[in-house]
């Protein structure tokens, strides 16, 4: 399914502003900004030009040109810089101010340049990212479902889970239903459940529901291993969940949630109090006008103060934008205002070297009225409350 085409508003209002003739882009492979320009995929490199208020694409041979009713597009297979100058010579003037953003690559600026236009940075495309109109927010929230549905299916599995002793294992032998240091492991479905196969189980639920697992599925258990190396579940460690589904036209989610099956232990529960208060803080601190900057520190403020080290334990990761891109603006940092529309990954995480992870992201809207997270999924670390 494709999209619709964005931006082209914002793009002619940063021209006029800035007195310019024209707007220049060029989006390598699947850049999610040819999504959002164009509403639809490219594999190829992408030839943007944006001029009197109409939009041109340049597209290489190796492609079937597309048939969009809202913009121009012929194959040319000459270097972006030139193509995009033979566009702005044809449909505007040969010289003068042309906007491009700081992402263009080096040589069709030169080629533009050389072409006697004078090349200025703006980010209109990046501002207008930030604040997603309705059909971007009803995507996002159709991801997000998606991704609290898989969530769901680990919880699901890891409540259904046995935890096997190593003296009722094969007498004994480092195997089926034991990691190799001889700890006890879960067990579901008659063999041990290791990461890859929760994994695995989460991202069939995804594609059942229709969107894209995007790579961004992860299952990370306690202190061992980074989420990458398949390894055996063990019963009283931290388990994250973590999934960023990109729905059919595009847009992501993100979730996270910390299981822990058969707990024997404290910190967990302290990490975990601290994550959901954290969590809290966003709907107090992201309303339209507040400093996105602040909320950033708000939430690693609030995690340290149940006595976590804001500088070994505390993620310095929070959040910031999620549409058409895991990461988007407005950042978490520096002095951007958060404005309705903004769409935010809320991220809350401790993390200590003898105990584990405990982790819980969510996606938060900031809307006329104040923020609110999307979905409904249950932040317990039981597996059996979801």
């Amino acid at each position: 399914m494709r999209g619709r085409p964005r931006g082209g508003d914002a793009i002619d209002a940063a021209v006029d502003e800035r007195d310019a003739v024209g707007f220049v882009a060029v989006p390598r492979g699947p850049d999610p900004t040819s999504r959002y320009l164009t509403g639809r995929d490219f594999d190829a490199d992408l030839v943007f030009v944006r001029v009197a208020g109409e939009t041109h694409l340049r597209v290489p041979s190796t492609v079937e040109p597309p048939s969009l009713p809202v913009a121009s597009v012929r194959v040319d297979d000459r270097p972006p810089g030139k193509a995009a100058a033979a566009v702005l010579a044809e449909h505007a003037a040969s010289e003068g101010t042309v906007l491009a953003p700081q992402t263009i690559p080096h040589d069709a600026a030169l080629h533009l340049e050389s072409a006697g236009y004078d090349l200025a940075s703006t980010a209109a495309v990046e501002d207008a990212r930030a604040v997603k109109d309705d059909d971007e927010r009803d995507a996002i929230e159709a991801a997000q479902r998606a991704a609290t549905r898989g969530v769901g299916r680990a919880a699901a599995i890891l409540s259904a889970a046995t935890v096997e002793a190593a003296d009722d294992r094969d007498g004994g032998r480092v195997g089926d239903d034991r990691d190799d240091d001889g700890e006890a492991v879960l067990s579901w479905d008659g063999a041990p459940l290791s990461t890859e196969r929760l994994r695995r189980q989460v991202n069939a639920t995804l594609a059942a529901e229709g969107v894209d697992t995007a790579g961004a599925t992860t299952v990370r258990p306690g202190i061992r291993g980074d989420g990458n190396e398949p390894v055996e579940l063990r019963p009283g460690e931290p388990i994250v969940v973590s999934v960023g589904p990109r729905g059919p036209t595009g847009y992501r989610g993100a979730l996270a949630r910390t299981f822990v099956v058969d707990p024997d232990g404290g910190w967990e529960r302290r990490a975990h109090v601290a994550c959901d208060a954290a969590r809290k803080v966003s709907l107090v601190e992201a309303d339209p006008g507040d400093d996105a900057g602040f909320l950033g520190s708000e939430l690693r403020a609030e995690t340290a103060a149940f006595g976590f080290s804001m500088a070994d334990e505390v993620t310095r990761d929070v959040g910031g934008g999620i549409g058409l891109a895991a990461r988007e603006d407005p950042p978490l940092d520096g002095d951007r205002e958060l404005v309705a529309g903004n769409v935010l990954r809320i991220r809350s995480a401790v993390t200590h070297p003898d105990h584990g992870r405990v982790e819980l992201t969510d996606v938060l809207v900031v809307g006329e009225d104040g923020p609110r997270l999307l979905g409904d999924a249950p932040t317990g670390l039981d597996p059996s409350r979801w």
